[in-house]
């Protein structure tokens, strides 16, 4: 039986990642074993040498000593400096696996999130590893639970003490080889607190490796038998020498340098120097044959080196440990307070909207849309006149103000006709740093209800979508009961009063009709109508301001209409008028027709609620000279070949000189994406595309 002494090498590396898989920690060690395989040879008088210590807590020299068969010699020691594991591991958890292009990482609170983890290994060695085993939790909130079949390996759910987990093992990962595992689950989410994703552990052996520079090797002396054979030659005073070695060990040895020397009168004379450097299995032996000359038998003396031969078996050990990831969750609530919550059928009265939207979650809210519907007979608010506030632990934050965080800010349509209903969109982004947890945003403006009828129910629902950074599915809510603007019916009381008497001259007479509305709200689009007898006709009407009149023929008689926009609560209003003929004058009693909101006064209320400012067409008419030097001026920086940064800053400059509204914001907006892009010049396509853009910003300023 042949041996070889074994220097076993044992390193162990230890990883510990953060929940964003960086590393948190990571430790090193090693062992190093010298063996003694044999089952009767010895070895003594052992010396190691590492050679290469940097980065250990090794000597270079180990003094080692004896080892009895069957024995060995430990050394432990620390590896410091580990940049990173071996075995390459990532994992990517995506809380809305169908959009495709970015991984999402927030949670929606009660929905159904359609999740992705993926388990990614990577072998950058030129060596296998073998030996791999992962196991990641699953906490329960995940569920439909379909793992793919990995590329490597066998992978399954399991249970262990209560616990799911995924058990993935892999017998070799090849040379620079990857392997992927997918598990595709659910995940509804009922608690509005950060959810932990779960642990991941990772074991891997990789034999033939080292993490540390060493290169032990020892030296030292086993069994051996050694001699020298003297015969005397054919011719006196010469020996036919013969110099041996065996090797009485189960070890090879090497044979590296044999010494025979001569004792004389004059001292030592060396006869053999010989270096076979030859490998001997057990008992083989080396022998070498000289002659000496010596009238007596020579003294002889040897000088023999030789060593145990030995191998190097090395592996690593490796252990990574992932502490879990906890993602947010994404949750709000919108209420709508309506103040007053109930007004006057058939009055006018104001109001005011609050949307109070609060961040309920662990997420912050990046991006938000706010879809907020007015019914008819409401007069909607101005855009200006919309507040848009976010109150936060650190203070208020004024975002109708802040033109960099308003994407789209519009009703629909573009008028304040009480006669249609309207809806306000508003679009919000670049919204993390402030609509943090606990903190909310509260919308307001004001709202005219113009003459409702107590038989309508007038919904106003409203929703929000809210997003993170990471734009994923949207987080849809509403009120959980849709808002109602109520009507209380309240009784209309009206009340004529007329008087006929004789006028100045023969034949004329003065009427007087005195309409009272006696009720608390107002009367819109009244009619006034008086019969003028045969024979008669209308000679003078008093004028009274709100006060239109006409006269008309109707089976041969006329009558006058008189018509009024409103009448307040509370309030009358007299009509006089004067009419000749011949006789007396007949007494009829006037009709009064209250027709309700009509279109003249619809667009009464509306002027009344326009802007004291003028509008965007209103400053084109009044300075179109100096908006065409404006789009000039933008034209000849063009022209000059500019970089966008240049020209965006020009832009800027304008603002002051602009009319005030939406397409200032968009045309500012514009001007800071220009900026974004700094010194890409402003040449072929692209010119074309900016001076394109430009046209379309004169053109709503036109």
């Amino acid at each position: 039986m042949t041996d070889l002494i074994i220097i076993d090498i044992t390193e162990k590396e230890n990883t510990l990642l953060d929940d964003m898989q960086q590393i948190k920690e990571i430790t090193g060690s090693g062992t190093l074993v010298v063996k003694n395989p044999s089952q009767k040879s010895r070895l003594w008088n052992l010396e190691g040498d590492v050679k290469e210590n940097i980065n250990t807590s090794l000597q270079k020299k180990l003094d080692i000593g004896l080892i009895n068969p069957g024995e060995e010699y430990k050394n432990e020691y620390n590896v410091e400096e580990l940049k990173g594991p071996t075995l390459k591991v990532e994992e990517t958890f995506d809380t809305a696996r169908s959009i495709l292009d970015r991984v999402n990482k927030a949670f929606l609170y009660n929905n159904n999130n359609e999740c992705k983890l993926k388990i990614e290994l990577t072998n950058p060695l030129e060596i296998p590893i073998s030996n791999i085993i992962i196991q990641r939790d699953i906490p329960s909130i995940f569920q439909n639970l379909e793992l793919s079949k990995p590329s490597v390996g066998e992978a399954k759910v399991v249970e262990e003490g209560g616990k799911r987990m995924i058990n993935w093992k892999v017998d070799s990962l090849g040379a620079n080889q990857t392997s992927q595992l997918t598990l595709l689950c659910n995940a509804m989410v009922n608690e509005r607190k950060d959810q932990a994703l779960g642990e991941l552990q990772v074991n891997y052996l990789i034999e033939g490796y080292q993490r540390t520079m060493i290169n032990p090797g020892v030296r030292g002396l086993t069994d051996s038998l050694s001699g020298v054979t003297r015969d005397e030659g054919a011719n006196p005073g010469t020996w036919d020498c013969n110099v041996e070695f065996i090797n009485e060990s189960e070890f090879q040895v090497r044979l590296e340098e044999v010494e025979v020397s001569h004792k004389i009168t004059t001292g030592d004379e060396v006869v053999v120097s010989e270096q076979p450097n030859n490998e001997l299995n057990p008992d083989d032996f080396w022998d070498h044959d000289f002659q000496v000359e010596s009238p007596n038998v020579p003294q002889l003396e040897t000088k023999i080196t030789f060593t145990p031969l030995y191998k190097v078996t090395k592996r690593v050990i490796g252990e990574i440990k992932k502490e879990s990831t906890f993602y947010p969750v994404l949750s709000s609530e919108i209420e709508k307070v309506i103040t007053p919550p109930e007004v006057d059928a058939y009055a006018n009265t104001d109001m005011k909207i609050k949307n109070i939207i609060p961040n309920l979650g662990t997420a912050n809210i990046n991006s938000i849309e706010i879809f907020d519907q007015l019914p008819k007979d409401f007069i909607p608010p101005q855009l200006k006149e919309i507040s848009l506030n976010i109150e936060n632990p650190e203070g208020e934050i004024k975002v109708h103000e802040r033109e960099e965080l308003i994407e789209q800010m519009t009703i629909e349509p573009e008028d304040q006709d009480p006669d249609n209903s309207h809806d306000i969109l508003v679009k919000l982004d670049n919204l993390a740093k402030y609509f943090v947890p606990n903190s909310k945003m509260i919308m307001t403006y004001d709202l005219l209800a113009k003459n409702p009828k107590p038989e309508v129910k007038y919904n106003t629902p409203v929703e929000i979508r809210a997003n993170t950074s990471i734009p994923g599915k949207f987080f849809v809510i509403s009120p959980p009961e849709e808002p109602i603007i109520k009507i209380k019916y309240v009784k209309r009381k009206l009340k004529t009063l007329k008087s006929i008497r004789p006028g100045m001259s023969a034949g004329e007479f003065d009427i007087t009709i005195r309409v009272q509305n006696k009720g608390a709200v107002e009367l819109e689009n009244i009619e006034v109508i008086d019969r003028i007898p045969s024979g008669f006709k209308l000679t003078e009407c008093q004028e009274t301001e709100g006060l239109n009149y006409e006269v008309k023929s109707v089976n041969n008689e006329s009558e006058i209409v008189f018509s009024m926009d409103e009448l307040k609560g509370k309030e009358s209003v007299s009509i006089k008028f004067t009419c000749s003929g011949e006789g007396d004058y007949p007494r009829t009693e006037p009709t009064v027709v209250v027709k309700g909101r009509s279109a003249a006064a619809a667009k009464k209320s509306a002027e009344s609620m326009q802007p004291t400012g003028p509008s965007v067409s209103e400053v084109s008419k009044r300075k179109e000279g100096e908006l065409h030097e404006i789009f000039l001026k933008i034209d000849k920086k063009i022209n000059s070949g500019i970089n966008a940064r240049q020209l965006g800053e020009t832009l800027e400059s304008l603002r002051d000189d602009l009319p005030p509204g939406p397409v200032l914001h968009q045309f500012m907006r514009f001007a800071r994406d220009l900026k974004e892009k700094a010194d890409k010049m402003i040449v072929g396509s692209y010119e074309d595309e900016v001076r394109a853009k430009i046209e379309e910003f004169k053109a709503k300023y036109s």
